[in-house]
């Protein structure tokens, strides 16, 4: 096995050898391609033409931009220009002689002036002043390749790497215009000084004004879509771990279900919706994702770097969603990572330890006192006729006792947990030019959980290039390695410590971990020390470019292509000496511990998987702006994509040793198992188009078409069209508005279109077969069937409307946004129960079965209460609420069946599907509590009358667990460099199946530890009043409303602190940012039930450090 391992890990070091080879090829091979371009050569052979005319034909074959006043030059002949394969220099030498003007060349720009002594043409410009200059921005960092121009001419120079120029400029010309992408342009008024310190504000209209869909970028003011921006400064003033969390807590209407299973586990995605449920349990709610234009899943983004996100928009209604068609029902995640600057080199690391404590406050278990003490009360030792059966009662009782009477009181709960330490890593590397710019990003992330020895490891490594030519054409490409390893806990679920007795003793005598305990279970702190493993480890690689040409008269081209590659493998190997494989008895001769026959003990399970993705997209733009008031923007485009899913594994039993885990060292496969695999393909293909019109910045219409197709759906139904049609209008900028109102914006929107959804199996709508291959026909391997297919199968489509309001006043330090919206989903799919009588190994068959209503309201308030900008002080406070109502419209009598088996359980309630209820229902038999006279619990039968007999015929709906309200409430404060922000969350009005009160209260077993509240309020005699039955009647508690009980939370769910250090003090010591940070994650949570959280996996209270530097 251990050749195996090496086998891996040189494997692994030669693929990163080959990337990092490859990534230095890419950079050399552009830099070479530049360096080629940049010294073009030239063929001229030209008679009695202008200088001027000879300059742009430089500027148009080059890569050179020329600058120069025209008023200077146009007038001046050259006779005959020849010249063969010449270089620029060479002509510029031959062009300019006894011209009076000369040339420099700075980095891609050729500057003509006039040579030092020679009189200007102007007789007014004759005093000519030397000005020097740096160009830099906010940040203080060099602007190199920064356009400085004076002002009403063509004259002009650019910045060097360092950010400075140096520009000769009449006396009488007192405006320098100096310029940069993404840089606000600048006037610059000359004084009597020489020299000029120029900082210029980035642009960020796209990131506050231009919403950005993945394809195309809308003016927000003429965009009828919902939509949330999230930018990087919002996300580094929180560090959940999470980046789903962390969208949570920005954003209510991002609602992150609480998991009460899983807990904090580092290795479960959680379950989020956006605007409640379109599909049934099989189908997915999840969002669909987009990083950089490419559809990816939510697990990349669980693992991703939060240092490379720039900005996050969440796309919520079917107007913002539409361009994604069959994918958007469930709402849209568009994800732009930072890209690369241009100027010196900047190397900026973040560094992030964190501390995390296991979260038991849920837990109120009983010790070794007490649960003796209700084992007793619950009769386990009451005397009955059989002497033997007495005595074994009485020395099981006194055994225990006897383990109390020495001290033994183990608290099982805190044997699998730890306090973990984790640390994260980030390292970005940019620069360059105007025209190349590059960017080198690492990160690694060791995130370890609150049980021991699990926790989830993130490596990776990107490499992205930006090459511009002539600020027409942009080429970027971006190559990355990811790399996972999920390991799960040896201590197995958490769920298995609540329940194990505290009189039980971990250790014998000898100091060596019991396997068995007295009741006979195991214990699983030995199976923990024992050699085993469980993890998962994945690979990416990603290859993604695109080319973006600006065309002219409002035209723009972008192509996209992505290559994706990921290989993950799975294993988990579990002790021939675990537990579960021995045996109560010893050797009777030789006294040492006897297990289960040997091809029986141990197991190794082992899966690999491989998907290549292949995603390519082109957009054309076109924007025009006709007699200053009708403004257009038109986008068409289309979509291609391909996925190859591949996987195999197997299961094997017979280890002799820990030391021969390797599978050649198996006896044979798992008792009725074999080796399997597996492999699917899905394409799509979509062609889109938008276009959106505004009035005078007043009103505006927007539209979308997109139509789709499939492989994933029936025969008949390969193809599906969807659109959307929105429109709004502007209040605040009508003129009858006042412009000295208070309110500085009003407007209102609404919007309607279809969606769908296609996240399910790939051959859902065919027929599939099983190879049987260990049952042979002669040479022939027979195949049966396993599922019928479904040529008429539909794509399920959501119908979505939306109406908003947008609200500021006070210059917005009063915002409101608000919004209502209806979502009808129809034609759900989902797989049916067929009967045995067609032949069907399993229930496949997939069909539209149904219909769906959401409708729910999402308000946000944002309140500036102090801003002083003279002191640099800002307080604001947000508050942001949603409410989602969820209703089952329509079923089929096939769901209605499902129906009858979820209503059939007795224990936990189950899904509820009935036609004008929702599907978060929960539904049980109404009770009156427990009868004062005979302790049972009285019951109330659907036609009014009592019975002491549980009958699920007589459930009925008591509540729904979806909350009536909930969302977050934050502040935050700055101050001179010192940033606090607070969130909490809240949650009213759901109804709950108390779960612990049912099963580890009153339903709970005396041979197992419970809650303490296992001995309060029971019924003891006839005219008692209790809350529960009595306590030796530990039968099945059966669902009723008695546990059924209202929720209302609210919890500390981010705080934190953050200061900037001033850059006039980093400036002595070379350093250009420095932030330190403090972070603290679910401080407290308050609820009014009291239930055990975090069953299979504890949740966890977190504390978080931060430091953040750039040179």
């Amino acid at each position: 096995m251990e050749k195996n391992y090496e086998r891996l890990r040189t494997s692994a070091r030669k693929r990163v050898v080959v990337f990092l080879l490859t990534c230095c090829l890419v950079c050399t091979h552009t830099i070479l391609c530049a360096s080629i371009y940049g010294q073009k050569r030239l063929d001229i052979v030209l008679n009695d033409i202008l200088l001027v005319d000879v300059l742009k034909y430089i500027d148009t074959q080059t890569e050179y931009a020329v600058l120069y006043r025209s008023d200077q030059l146009n007038k001046i002949k050259l006779k005959s220009v020849s010249f063969k394969d010449a270089t620029v220099d060479e002509v510029l030498s031959f062009c300019l002689r006894n011209t009076g003007f000369s040339y420099q060349i700075n980095e891609n720009t050729i500057v003509i002036s006039k040579r030092v002594g020679q009189k200007d043409v102007l007789p007014q410009q004759k005093v000519i002043r030397n000005i020097r200059g740096t160009v830099m921005d906010q940040k203080q960092d060099p602007l190199p390749g920064a356009t400085v121009i004076i002002k009403g001419t063509t004259i002009g120079t650019v910045t060097n790497t360092d950010g400075k120029f140096t520009l000769k400029v009449p006396e009488d010309m007192k405006t320098l215009l100096v310029s940069f992408v993404g840089y606000k342009s600048k006037e610059v008024q000359l004084g009597v000084a020489d020299s000029v310190t120029v900082v210029l504000e980035e642009d960020v209209v796209a990131m506050e004004d231009v919403v950005v869909t993945g394809f195309f970028e809308r003016k927000k003011e003429g965009y009828a879509g919902t939509v949330t921006t999230i930018k990087k400064e919002d996300l580094q003033k929180l560090s959940t771990g999470n980046i789903f969390t962390t969208i949570s807590t920005i954003d209510a209407g991002f609602k992150i279900n609480e998991d009460n299973v899983n807990g904090s586990n580092p290795n479960k995605l959680p379950d989020f919706t956006i605007r409640g449920k379109g599909s049934f349990q099989n189908g997915s709610t999840s969002p669909l994702f987009i990083l950089d234009g490419f559809e990816v899943s939510a697990e990349k983004i669980f693992d991703m770097d939060v240092n490379r996100i720039e900005t996050i928009t969440l796309l919520k209604d079917a107007s913002a969603t539409i361009l994604y068609g069959s994918r958007a029902a469930n709402g849209v995640v568009v994800i732009e990572t930072v890209a690369p600057k241009a100027g010196q080199l900047r190397v900026t690391y973040d560094f992030k330890p964190t501390i995390a404590f296991a979260d038991l406050t849920g837990y109120d278990l009983m010790d070794a006192k007490e649960k003796l003490e209700y084992e007793r009360l619950a009769g386990l030792y009451d005397h009955t006729g059989d002497l033997n059966e007495n005595y074994e009662k009485d020395v099981d009782y006194y055994s225990r006792y006897k383990n109390i009477l020495e001290g033994v009181d183990t608290y099982w709960l805190s044997q699998p947990v730890e306090n973990s330490f984790s640390h994260a890593h980030s390292l970005y590397v940019e620069g360059g030019v105007e025209n190349v710019r590059y960017g080198i990003d690492a990160s690694y992330n060791q995130q370890k959980g609150v049980m021991k020895e699990s926790g989830r490891d993130r490596m990776g490594l990107g490499f992205s290039l930006i090459y511009r030519i002539k600020d027409k054409v942009t080429i970027k490409n971006y190559v990355s390695y990811a790399y996972t390893k999920a390991y799960n806990s040896p201590y197995g679920d958490f769920s298995i410590y609540g329940r194990l007795n505290p009189y039980e003793r971990v250790r014998d005598d000898k100091g060596e971990l019991i396997p068995l305990l007295l009741n006979g279970d195991s214990n699983p702190l030995y199976d923990a020390e024992l050699p085993g493993r469980d993890f998962t480890k994945t690979q990416e690689f990603n290859e993604q470019l695109s080319v973006d040409w600006i065309m002219g008269d409002g035209f723009r081209l972008r192509g996209q292509l992505s290559v994706s590659k990921s290989n993950s493998e799975t294993e988990k190997y579990t002790s021939p000496f675990a537990s579960q494989y021995v045996l109560e008895q010893r050797n009777p001769e030789t006294g040492t511990q006897e297990y289960v026959p040997i091809e029986k003990r141990g197991e190794l399970s082992l899966s690999t998987g491989n998907v290549i993705s292949v995603a390519s997209n082109v957009t054309l733009n076109y924007n025009k702006l006709v007699a200053e008031k009708h403004l257009f923007y038109l986008g068409l485009g289309m979509e291609v994509n391909t996925s190859n899913n591949r996987s195999n594994g197997y299961r094997l039993t017979g280890f002799p040793d820990d030391r021969y885990s390797d599978p050649s060292f198996a006896i044979q496969y798992k008792e009725d198992t074999r080796a399997s695999s597996s492999e699917s393909v899905t394409r799509a293909i979509g062609f889109f188009g938008n276009l959106n019109y505004i009035y005078d910045n007043r009103f505006f219409v927007d539209g979308s078409l997109r139509y789709d197709g499939s492989s994933q759906f029936g025969a008949d139904n390969k193809y599906a069209s969807f659109w959307s049609l929105g429109g709004g209008w502007n209040i605040h900028n009508e003129s009858f508005w006042s412009k000295t109102s208070l309110i500085n914006m009003l407007k209102v929107r609404y919007s309607y279109g279809i969606t769908g959804n296609q996240e399910f199996s790939a051959y859902q709508a065919k027929t599939m077969y099983k190879f049987q291959v260990d049952r042979l026909y002669g040479t022939l391997i027979p195949a049966t069937l396993m599922g019928y297919g479904n040529p008429d199968l539909k794509w399920q489509t959501q119908r979505q409307s939306n109406i908003g309001l947008d609200f500021g006043m006070m210059q917005d330090r009063f915002r409101m946004t608000f919004n209502y919206y209806r979502k009808r989903t129809k034609g759900m799919l989902t797989s049916i129960t067929v009967a045995p009588s067609l032949g069907f190994s399993s229930d496949s068959f997939t069909a539209n079965l149904g219909e769906i209503k959401n409708v729910g309201y999402e308000l946000n308030l944002n309140m500036v209460f102090i801003r002083d900008r003279s002191k640099d002080l800002e307080w604001a406070v947000f508050f942001q609420g949603a409410n989602n109502e969820n209703t089952l419209v329509k079923i089929s009598n096939q769901l209605k069946g499902i129906n009858d088996q979820n209503n059939a359980n007795k224990t936990t309630p189950g899904a509820v599907y009935e036609e004008g209820q929702s599907m978060s229902a929960i539904k049980a038999v109404k009770s009156l509590g427990i009868d004062p006279v005979t302790g049972q619990e009285i019951f109330v039968k659907r036609d009014g009358t009592l019975s002491y007999t549980w009958d699920a015929n007589d459930k009925i709906l008591c509540g729904d667990s979806e909350p009536k309200w909930f969302g977050n409430i934050g502040t935050n404060l700055f101050w001179k460099g010192w940033n606090l922000n607070m969130v909490f969350k809240y949650s009213f009005g759901a109804d709950y199946y108390n779960q612990t009160l049912a099963s580890r209260v009153e339903g709970a077993n005396p041979a197992e530890n419970a809650d303490r509240r296992v001995l309060n309020d029971r019924w003891t005699t006839p005219g008692s009043h209790a809350l529960y039955k009595n306590i030796k009647e530990y039968t099945t508690t059966f669902i009723s409303t008695r546990f059924v009980q209202k929720e209302n939370t609210v919890q500390l769910s981010s705080l934190s602190l953050s200061y900037d250090f001033p850059r006039e003090w980093l400036k002595k010591y070379r350093v250009n940012t420095l932030r330190l940070s403090f972070f603290a994650n679910d401080l407290f949570r308050l609820s009014t039930i009291k239930e055990e959280r975090g069953l299979s996996y504890p949740f966890q209270r977190s504390f978080v450090f931060g430091l953040n530097v750039g040179f």
